[in-house]
């Protein structure tokens, strides 16, 4: 049974019905049930559990689907634990659904598994996100967009991506939810790792989930980054908790700056490509891999011919995340085109 697929599939919390259940034979089994009930439903857990209204409807579903292949009354049974847990959720008092796109939950997710490397342990991130709210207190980054699982999955999954991070100063501009950044901390070698954005509130939750995923702080920080103004003169908030300011004494400096879905409004791509150029003129910067989601030709022609203006060189790497079906971790939709570029500014050569 492919238990590890669906408990990485659950703690990101895909939608219900992309989950991929057992098959029928083997979800009959009692001992399958209870793998289940104990990987996903039971309390303590050794992960955050998603919200109680998604375990209903997980639930829900899982015991519909048990409920129509019960033939022999006799010998076909769901279990107790998982109908107890589902009694036990529907009384459970539930917030509304604005309340439920306003509060954050804490999302675990998983990397691809490699085939060539021999994992003992699935490789887990876990954030802080309001996932049913497209925009909240002012920003979009209080989500993962499916550009950064498509940039985490190209850094964790192919030699080329590990090669850029292994033993690299690195940092991320837009970093919302910080899943790329802590990656590249937690799991792939990078020396240190700096997460950027401009909100305060983001600041603190990944100060709060960089805890959570045991990063230590002299390989990772974070820090409020304004795009057109340097990193220096950006004041940082008192509260960030890993923000201390005698860090910043001098100029850092960085080997590999990333970004993903960073190319969404045409007002603010010239404030990106200054930023962008800045990193290499000032923080010693060699390349700048982003990726981007290909919602609007538009804009992302607005982006390459700023690029031109800057005379930083476009490239695209031609890597394309596995088909939904195919994914054993970091799990998105491919419905819309998503590449990945390499940025590059020949001074900095």
């Amino acid at each position: 049974m492919a238990l590890p697929l669906l408990t990485a599939q659950y703690y990101q919390q895909l939608e219900p019905p992309l989950l991929t259940l057992p098959d029928d034979c083997t979800l009959l089994h009692s001992t399958t049930q209870e793998a289940i009930y104990r990987a996903l439903f039971a309390e303590p857990s050794s992960r955050p559990l998603p919200p109680p209204a998604y375990r209903t409807r997980v639930l829900k579903r899982l015991i519909t689907r048990l409920e129509s292949l019960l033939s022999n009354p006799e010998e076909d049974e769901i279990s107790d634990n998982l109908l107890e847990t589902y009694s036990t959720l529907l009384c459970t008092p539930k917030p509304s659904s604005i309340q439920q796109a306003q509060q954050l939950t804490y999302i675990t997710y998983t990397a691809p598994t490699i085939t060539t490397a021999n994992q003992a342990e699935a490789r887990t991130i876990l954030t802080s996100e309001s996932r049913n709210a497209i925009l909240t207190a002012g920003t979009t980054g209080h989500r993962t967009w499916e550009a950064a699982l498509h940039l985490a999955t190209y850094l964790s999954a192919t030699p080329e991506g590990k090669a850029l991070i292994a033993g690299k100063r690195v940092l991320e501009l837009g970093a919302g939810t910080g899943l790329v950044s802590m990656l590249c901390a937690k799991y792939l070698g990078a020396e240190m790792v700096v997460a950027t954005d401009r909100e305060v509130g983001l600041m603190r939750q990944i100060g709060d989930c960089a805890e959570r995923n045991q990063l230590e702080r002299d390989r990772f920080r974070g820090r409020i980054w304004e795009w057109g103004r340097s990193m220096e003169s950006c004041p940082q908030d008192d509260d960030g908790g890993d923000q201390e300011e005698e860090w910043m004494t001098g100029k850092v400096e960085f080997d590999v700056a990333l970004g993903a879905d960073l190319i969404y409004d045409v007002d603010l791509v010239p404030l990106l490509v200054q930023t962008a150029k800045d990193l290499f003129e000032n923080y010693r910067v060699r390349e700048f891999l982003i990726s981007a989601t290909l919602r609007n030709e538009h804009t992302f022609g607005a982006f390459l011919k700023a690029c031109e203006d800057q005379h930083l060189t476009v490239e695209r790497i031609p890597f394309e995340s596995p088909a939904e079906s195919e994914q054993t971790g970091f799990f998105h939709s491919t419905a819309i085109p998503i590449q990945t570029y390499r940025i590059s500014y020949p001074a900095s050569s």
